[in-house]
């Protein structure tokens, strides 16, 4: 059986922090309807930090947590839907960073699945450990800066977003348990960043979000992705340590609690704090529990992601 263990995990977030009543001073809101609505007190906004460099700084303390040295990496995957470039990608910026050997084969690059982007390059990782390296490490990093793509005139987008990145490093471990669903639904509306215009056009690159299909579609993807995850490892929720979403909206984790049966503590959160961060949220949160003393060994987590695309996707690991 193919499996994967996590070494280490480790992020970094701006220094600025955003509160709800900073936001007040912006736009028509308020501290007791974002909290209702969202969950969200503060965020994170990078002033000079690119996506790049929040990336490096979180592999940085996912490899000193780990114990390892970038001698022992064969690949960097980041999950990113902000990069600092449409080219060279933001992983290839993380390799220049960390300044590697010339000599030293390392794999980077870029994938973007938006908030679901944690699962798909954990997944994929796991892959390229089974075939193309299995004595290798890699670094899997999810690292955005939403802050430059939000319209801070929107009351109902600009009180959502962070900015951050968190990683981990992982290794082949045929002893641990990994499985893995990932699917998409073709949807160009529901969540949508405009890229470079043609020749003659305007389009600004600004979030454009519908919360309320956005809110359908999380809330009945978090059950179908766990029910997946579980099914193919024929376990139950009862087997299950803990389940880490993206960090979208406290109401949908609780509505999707709800939906499943399943008390509010079996799903971690810490988007009070932070806010959405998108692919970051995940590692952010795995970075948090482990400082907290919540994950043991052999626990058993489910990791779900959903966003944009609509992309959905979970994996189940054991820590």
């Amino acid at each position: 059986m193919s499996g994967l263990k996590i070494l280490g995990a480790g992020y970094s977030v701006p220094d600025k922090v955003l509160t709800n009543q900073d936001l007040e001073h912006m736009v028509d809101t308020n501290d007791e309807w974002i909290v209702t609505r969202t969950g969200i007190r503060e965020r994170r906004i990078a002033e000079k930090e690119n996506t790049s460099v929040l990336g490096f700084r979180a592999a940085q303390w996912a490899m000193q947590d780990a114990g390892i040295t970038k001698e022992q990496i064969g690949a960097i995957i980041v999950a990113t839907s902000t990069p600092d470039d449409f080219q060279p990608s933001t992983a290839c910026r993380i390799h220049q960073l960390m300044e590697f050997d010339q000599n030293q084969a390392v794999m980077a690059f870029d994938i973007n699945v938006a908030c679901t982007g944690f699962p798909y390059a954990l997944a994929i990782a796991n892959g390229l450990l089974a075939t193309a390296m299995p004595d290798r490490h890699i670094l899997v990093i999810g690292a955005e800066v939403m802050s430059k793509f939000v319209d801070y005139t929107d009351r109902n987008t600009c009180v959502l977003f962070g900015d951050g990145a968190g990683a981990v490093v992982v290794c082949r471990d045929t002893e641990r348990e990994f499985y893995s669903y990932l699917s998409a639904k073709g949807d160009d509306e529901a969540f949508r960043i405009p890229g470079a215009p043609f020749a003659g056009q305007e389009e600004p690159s600004l979030i454009r979000m519908d919360g309320r299909s956005i809110f359908k579609f999380a809330v009945s993807t978090i059950p179908v992705c766990v029910g997946n995850v579980l099914e193919q490892a024929g376990l139950s929720t009862h087997d299950i340590s803990y389940i880490v979403t993206h960090q979208a909206n406290q109401r949908i984790i609780t509505a999707a609690a709800k939906k499943m049966d399943l008390p509010i503590e079996k799903f971690f959160m810490n988007i009070e704090k932070y806010g959405n961060t998108s692919a970051a949220s995940i590692p952010i949160a795995l970075t948090e529990m482990k400082r907290q003393g919540l994950l043991r060994r052999g626990d058993r987590l489910v990791m779900v992601g959903f966003g944009s695309g609509l992309t959905l996707g979970a994996v189940l690991l054991e820590w």
